[in-house]
């Protein structure tokens, strides 16, 4: 069976678009001199994802339904392609659920993934369905990998469709742990494995793509490149006879497809230039304008840019105030020069001279040391939305998540931007995606790596005037955020690493009581990629108004937290009665 993966990027809500794109694709598949004998596209593949309150919509259902039917109709090609079907809520409404058209010919309809018989309970959906195709027996997988107790030994061909999001290089199809897995899957069920994936960016989410076709011996017979759309050819031999011969006539035979794995800055770097390059896209922008400051996270963020978009739709403005060093206009008008992006420069000694006069002559003081320092970075939002009022630009932030986390940021100011690429990168980690992505090609330039980071607010301000070094900073954010632990637990993780700096427990008590209190400002911040486990935005639901501060209580091992957290278990009501009891 010659079969073709359609790796797509649909736009989540555009259904009608994205069948029609898939119905391009193929249709040009179908004018081949050797036409597919089944086309696979993944989960979602003509609704886009995630949909979230669409999901609940009775007109985004109607309009499921609409597409669905139109689709199959048209389709040229034998076909299995995800989508949502609408089933009827106990309340009387109707939610969407994953479902996989079939089309074959004048045979079409829905695989049976959405059960109308018993709707009212969740636990009766198929987790997978098993049909005929060709003569073949094809099982479909719908939204995850299968279950290593999963008996697919009967079955030819599995194919598996998904939505998987980028959640790092582990999490990828690319990784050896995905692939051992999928490769000792098909082993297990000595079938033919088929995953497609979802490509492109909603959002904050990015479906990284990297479908791949596995033999039954557990090799690769073909593989789809990462973050980018793609069509996807294989030859699955299906004979037994043949497979047992030796004798693959697939085109892919000859030797085994190496599949490379990405690196983790390489990785983040593509997910996050397919974020830009979407959200800008699907939202029906062409270029963007970001505020250059002579810094480390506006140069990343100009450079993630270009690549996404190319350096004729970004726009980059230089904007002066009175305490900004020569050294960071130099320094940004070196990196645009290397990016080949147009600048404007705006100062803003002028607006700001203008405000702190006017504040003295209504208020009888220009201001607090505070307010002085917040309404530079203001003006300069004011500079920028301005552009992207009069242009049409989109405004990209760009904070980094150190920043997020502590509330080292102007609310109203730098805080400012339809979307933050670095809002889920920690500073260090900032660095790290610059040195990377000079190694292909030096646009940064030295100085800005090398200079201490400053916000320029002050005479001889720096980060580490209001900031434990970002090195320590992140060490604490990370076992904080991403680990979930409070002060004991990472004054304990800090001991049990060699290579760390101790820390103090004033120190982590500092940073997570400021972590705590930024709460309020983190909900106004722009939307930001995910692209770990803990996204700043969307993962972490700790109250704006919260009472709670954590403290050091000298539990110093695990096993003494774990004793602590246990004398629940010995109290008793004062009757004496134990309320664990069974």
């Amino acid at each position: 069976m010659y079969i073709a993966l359609i790796q797509n990027n649909p736009t989540a809500g555009a259904l009608r678009r994205n069948a029609e794109q898939a119905l391009e694709a193929l249709d040009t598949l179908a004018a081949l001199a050797y036409p597919p004998d089944l086309v696979v596209l993944p989960a979602y593949a003509l609704t886009g994802a995630p949909v979230d309150g669409l999901g609940y919509s009775d007109a985004f259902a109607a309009e499921c339904l609409d597409v669905a039917q139109a689709f199959m109709e048209k389709a040229s090609l034998p076909v299995l392609a995800g989508t949502l079907i609408p089933r009827p809520t106990e309340e009387g409404g109707f939610v969407c659920e994953p479902e996989v058209l079939f089309c074959q010919g004048t045979t079409h309809g829905t695989l049976g993934f959405v059960d109308f018989e018993n709707e009212w309970n969740s636990h009766s959906y198929a987790a997978s369905v098993t049909t005929e195709i060709d003569g073949h027996t094809v099982s479909v997988i719908l939204e995850g990998l299968p279950e290593p107790e999963d008996d697919y030994s009967d079955s030819d061909i599995v194919v598996i469709l998904i939505a998987k999001e980028y959640r790092g290089t582990n999490t990828m199809l690319t990784s050896s742990y995905q692939l051992g897995y999928l490769r000792a899957f098909a082993q297990r069920a000595d079938s033919w494995v088929v995953v497609a994936n979802l490509v492109g960016a909603q959002d904050d989410v990015v479906f990284d793509g990297a479908s791949v076709v596995i033999k039954p011996d557990g090799t690769v017979a073909a593989a789809a490149e990462p973050f980018t759309d793609s069509t996807l050819t294989c030859n699955l031999v299906l004979d037994r006879a043949l497979q047992d011969a030796g004798t693959d006539e697939s085109v892919h035979s000859e030797d085994a497809v190496i599949v490379k794995p990405l690196l983790p800055y390489e990785a983040d770097w593509r997910a996050l230039e397919l974020c830009i390059r979407d959200y800008v896209g699907k939202n029906g922008f062409t270029d963007v304008v970001i505020g250059l400051s002579g810094g480390i996270d506006s140069a990343l963020t100009a450079a993630l840019a270009v690549d996404a978009l190319g350096s004729e739709h970004v726009h980059g403005v230089l904007m002066p105030g009175p305490y900004s060093s020569e050294g960071s206009v130099s320094d940004a008008l070196a990196l645009a020069e290397n990016l080949g992006i147009e600048t404007l420069t705006l100062p803003i000694t002028k607006p700001l001279k203008a405000f702190t006069a006017l504040s003295q002559e209504v208020l009888g003081q220009e201001g607090s040391f505070l307010a002085r320092q917040n309404i530079q970075a203001r003006i300069r939002t004011i500079h920028l939305m301005h552009l992207s009022n009069t242009f049409g630009w989109l405004l990209l932030n760009t904070g980094n998540k150190s920043e997020a986390a502590m509330g080292f940021s102007t609310l109203y100011g730098d805080t400012a931007g339809a979307l933050a690429p670095l809002g889920n990168i920690y500073k260090t980690d900032v660095y790290g995606l610059s040195h990377w992505r000079n190694e292909q090609h030096l646009v940064i330039p030295p100085a800005i790596l090398e200079k201490a980071p400053s916000a320029e607010l002050y005479d001889g301000q720096k980060d580490q005037d209001s900031l434990p070094p970002y090195e320590v900073l992140d060490r604490i954010l990370r076992l904080h955020i991403e680990e979930g632990l409070g002060v004991d637990q990472i004054l304990a993780a800090a001991l049990d690493d060699p290579e760390g700096e101790v820390l103090s427990a004033e120190l982590v008590e500092q940073v997570l009581d400021t972590v705590r209190s930024a709460e309020y400002k983190r909900r106004q911040e722009p939307l930001a990629p995910s692209l770990g486990f803990a996204d700043m935005g969307t993962d972490r639901e700790w109250p704006i108004t919260n009472g709670f501060k954590d403290h050091h209580r000298d539990l110093k091992l695990d096993l003494d937290i774990g004793d602590y957290l246990s004398m629940i278990r010995s109290w008793k009501q004062p009757d004496g009665w134990d309320f664990l009891a069974n």
